[in-house]
């Protein structure tokens, strides 16, 4: 039996349109794409490269510790391990951190892990390598503070973001403790 003449159309429009999509390039593949994590502190729009972290971690207790630096806001147990707690807003300079537990860590390192404590985790997004640009002028992300620790920043469509270096962070914090990691030629 015959099928009807519309469903014979529809079938081979069907076919062609299947043999068509193997002839385009992957919607993804065309474009390189940058996954973002997107923060606030004190009310300013930061985003982070997703693979400069380690992890994130939520609602874990901060143990106070007596310390040297103002950053530092004690100790939390992640991933089995005991890790050192810095306040992000703190060390880009909005001062200190509200009293208790923050609700975020974000942790930097593998070896030798810190954790970033931030209150205001907004989420991820995943943007075109092609809208992330060199931060030549500072003023123009609007951001007010720790303006050292941004290189880039990322057009999204919820408006500009202040891209935060965390290998930048992570330095500043181990040369403030005057923990440098050892180089591997010694």
């Amino acid at each position: 039996m015959k099928a009807p003449p519309v469903v014979e159309t529809k079938a081979a429009k069907l076919r062609q349109a299947f043999d068509l999509s193997f002839a385009l390039a992957p919607p993804q593949a065309s474009q390189e794409v940058v996954d973002l994590l997107t923060i606030r502190v004190a009310g300013d729009p930061y985003a982070i490269l997703l693979r400069e972290i380690a992890g994130m971690v939520v609602g874990r207790t901060v143990v106070p510790i007596p310390a040297t630096t103002l950053d530092l806001l004690g100790l939390a147990g992640i991933r089995g391990g005991v890790v050192p707690v810095f306040g992000l807003a703190s060390i880009l300079g909005y001062g200190g951190q509200a009293s208790g537990s923050p609700r975020w860590m974000i942790l930097c390192g593998a070896e030798e892990p810190i954790a970033l404590a931030v209150s205001d985790f907004e989420g991820h997004l995943r943007v075109p390598k092609s809208s992330l640009h060199a931060d030549e002028d500072p003023r123009a992300t609007r951001v007010s503070r720790g303006s050292q620790y941004v290189n880039q920043i990322a057009s999204t469509d919820a408006g500009v973001r202040a891209v935060i270096s965390i290998a930048l962070v992570v330095a500043t914090i181990r040369n403030r403790s005057g923990h440098q990691r050892p180089s591997k030629e010694q």
